[in-house]
């Protein structure tokens, strides 16, 4: 029981160190999603809406959030209302109204710090749609995120689409999978082998097998290290008995 342990252990070390290098592989910036995105967001232009309430705007924008590599989708009015979100990360806004309350306590600061004038309205709401759109940050490894403008006919800004997209376009193969299945059995197997050992130990040496073994379940190698501590020593050649065992006899 304890070499299953010990083997089982290492089956899931080796699989975690397989699964970080290839993890850092999959998350390696080729940039060719992001000039997958871009050409996708430029036909966005063709459209030339006179508002952000535009019904050809919203479909397109919805169309968007349906492309390859695109994770989540966010149409912001030039003035930083918040008009449409939908995606993975879109619930890191959905309680907000503007990209100024949105934006990260940390961009603000940096607005902050910039002398008056250093920004034009128009770069400040974009700045804090960016921000608005990767404060989710849990996700931030794997996504890049683009703030893109729709203009009208005019030039002038009509609209800013957020966009959170995938950071390469490699797929998990098969040794991913097969990695991810063994790693998890050798920590079953590893977990339940330390516990089951106990109980077998400790009953043979007249100890609570059961209190034992529940112990070294919850606490793993610790609480093991614990048992082997306290347990009844073994007589020499022979099984341990129980202190009211002995009285019996």
């Amino acid at each position: 029981m304890p070499a299953a342990a010990v083997v089982a252990a290492l089956t899931t070390v080796t699989c975690l160190v397989l699964l970080s290098c290839q993890r850092r592989s999959l998350l390696t910036d080729s940039g060719a999603t992001r000039l997958a995105v871009q050409e996708t967001l430029a036909r966005l232009q063709a459209l030339h809406p006179d508002s952000v309430e535009d019904a050809a705007l919203r479909r397109a924008v919805e169309q968007v959030s349906h492309s390859r590599h695109v994770a989540t989708v966010w149409l912001f009015a030039p003035d930083g209302r918040i008009g449409y979100s939908t995606g993975s990360t879109a619930r890191s806004t959905a309680a907000y109204r503007t990209v100024e309350e949105a934006a990260t306590d940390d961009t603000r600061r940096v607005i902050e710090a910039l002398p008056d004038g250093a920004l034009t309205g128009e770069q400040r709401t974009w700045l804090l749609a960016a921000s608005a759109i990767r404060r989710e940050g849990t996700h931030n490894d794997i996504y890049r995120h683009m703030v893109y403008p729709v203009r009208r006919t005019d030039g002038s800004t009509v609209a800013l689409v957020g966009v959170a997209y995938n950071v390469t376009d490699a797929e998990v193969g098969l040794g991913w999978k097969v990695c991810v299945l063994a790693g998890a059995l050798g920590l079953v197997v590893y977990w339940l082998s330390l516990p089951l050992w106990v109980f077998l130990d400790a009953r043979d040496r007249g100890e609570r097998a059961w209190t034992w073994a529940t112990f070294v379940f919850i606490g793993n190698l610790v609480a093991l290290i614990a048992y082997i501590l306290a347990r009844t020593p073994a007589p020499h050649g022979g099984r341990a008995i129980s202190p009211a065992a002995g009285r019996r006899q």
